[in-house]
């Protein structure tokens, strides 16, 4: 009887399992730390997981087959060199970097071998669940597959992204993610976020998407067209959360997970521990995150910076990626690489000198810890705006930045409560949810298995034009109607009057 329990309970779990491709191809480390989470809990389930990744793990994980796509690094390499730049450029152009960086990424994942490979099996899956990013021709995989597919983004969505997923976002209260705004825009600003998001759309809807659709026809059997693939996704799992971002405007299918990645602080290693430890008065960590390098500062920023923590009392923790510092102060402790969720969650942290990358944002909010954002690129000014506007952190833009600047946001940061009193808000807010983030994008994606792609969850204006959906289509008629009813009230009135006198003439 034992042992046909066991069976029975090994056959149920098999029963309950499903087989799943999740391909993560732009070798960001932000944007695979959360992938790595979620599929490596799918696996844990009892999920058979394939996941396509630029970062395979050394070690195995049960249920999880991982394919490398190591190939497509040094195309990212190749543009992480101008990651600085963008931050002295204009949208439009940053618009047209990551357009066609996600272009170059896609073009190069379809050419990969382990690619090849997979397309010319006869693999079956359940489902796909697909990066959000700038790489709208992964969705081929859905129909080479004939499998309803997930699409899950590391960041709030790209105005162009927000309109061919038919995603409510009016340019009057939802900043485009390139911009230095929050959803309190003033006139101007709401007159360029308009500018903005017309043009970010209109480039990738004649320039990027047709690009895409050619590699699509070119690896695809049966030529799919990317136009009608797109909006067909049956999820959609966004990085974000009201503690970290605004709210705004979901639609069914639409699932928020911020802060899936944040858990329960792992042992640090003993000698950062006892730096930690040792640091009385307090340590400020600095990270540009991990596709930016401090290291590429421009000289004279980073010997401000040098001579502003200089001055501090307390220990600093610098993510730098060179063996060594020109002019490191004793009070600074250098790390290549840094456990930065499990550094901020010790109570020694005082504050967080950091990019405004998303991630590195969730972790200052749910770790308590306040924050001096410079912005370079993508959403990290948004994020900043968005800190600023709730109270936890300071801004300084980099070109702003000087040793006396960088000295005072500081000293603000340090010495004024309420940056930590308004930071622990946002985290009440993010830690207080009925279910854990992680847990609720592994519901929804069995949910969506469950019910074979759950269409029930589109919503009607999924199948309407875009005109259609704006009532453009209803204003027109209603201007065109107004235009004739007010021609053939002048005409009648032109009549009445002619006839009026031509009357008084016979008289």
């Amino acid at each position: 009887m034992y042992l046909k329990t066991l069976v029975f309970c090994a056959l149920l779990s098999l029963c309950n399992g499903y087989k799943i491709l999740a391909v993560f191809p732009t070798p960001f480390h932000s944007h695979c730390t959360l992938a790595s989470k979620l599929v490596t809990e799918l696996a844990k389930r009892g999920h058979e997981v394939t996941y396509l990744s630029p970062f395979p793990k050394k070690t195995q994980t049960k249920n999880l087959r991982e394919i490398s796509l190591e190939s497509i690094i040094p195309v990212i390499n190749e543009r992480k060199k101008q990651l600085l730049s963008l931050n002295d450029h204009s949208v439009f152009h940053t618009v047209h970097f990551l357009t066609n960086m996600g272009y170059a990424v896609t073009e190069e994942f379809y050419r990969n071998e382990n690619v090849q490979k997979l397309l010319k099996s006869q693999e079956h899956f359940d489902l796909i669940i697909l990066a959000q990013f700038v790489n709208e021709g992964l969705v081929g995989l859905a129909h080479h597959f004939n499998a309803p597919f997930v699409l899950m983004s590391s960041m709030p969505l790209f105005a162009w992204s927000k309109f061919f997923l038919t995603h409510p976002a009016p340019s009057s209260y939802v900043p485009n993610l390139l911009t230095p705004y929050s959803g309190h825009m003033n006139f101007w600003q709401r007159l360029c976020n308009s500018i903005y998001d017309v043009y970010s759309i209109l480039y990738h809807q004649w320039v990027i998407l047709p690009k895409h659709n050619q590699v699509i026809k070119k690896h695809i059997r049966g030529e799919p067209d990317v136009h009608n693939l797109l909006n067909n996704a049956s999820l959609l799992l966004v990085n974000s959360h009201v503690s970290a971002n605004e709210p705004t405007v979901q639609i069914p299918n639409v699932v928020e997970m911020g802060g899936m990645h944040l858990e329960e602080p792992k042992k640090l290693p003993e000698d950062l521990q006892k730096f930690l430890d040792g640091s009385k008065d307090g340590v400020i960590v600095f990270s540009m995150g991990s596709n930016l390098k401090s290291s590429d500062l421009p000289r004279d920023k980073r010997d401000a910076i040098l001579r502003a923590f200089s001055k501090l009392k307390q220990n600093v923790l610098w993510k730098w990626e060179e063996e060594e510092l020109p002019g490191q102060p004793k009070n600074v402790k250098l790390m290549k690489w840094m456990p930065q969720t499990d550094i901020l969650a010790h109570p020694n942290v005082k504050a967080f000198v950091t990019h405004g990358g998303l991630l590195s944002t969730m972790e200052s909010i749910y770790r308590g810890v306040p924050t001096i954002g410079i912005p370079i690129f993508s959403d990290q000014k948004t994020n900043m705006e968005i800190a600023v506007s709730y109270g936890y952190a300071l801004l300084l833009p980099l070109q702003e930045l000087t040793e006396e600047k960088l000295s005072s946001a500081l000293d603000e940061i340090l010495s004024n409560p309420k940056y930590r009193e308004n930071v622990l808000k946002r985290s009440k807010i993010m830690k207080d949810r009925p279910i854990k983030p992680l847990d609720n994008a592994i519901y929804w994606i069995e949910y969506v298995i469950r019910h074979q792609g759950a269409p029930h969850l589109r919503y009607p204006g999924m199948d309407l034009n875009w005109f259609q959906r704006n009532l453009l289509d209803v204003g027109a008629f209603a201007t065109i109607a107004l235009l004739l009813i007010l021609a053939l009230i002048r005409l009648i009135v032109k009549l009445i009057f002619n006839k009026k006198v031509t009357k008084e003439k016979i008289n």
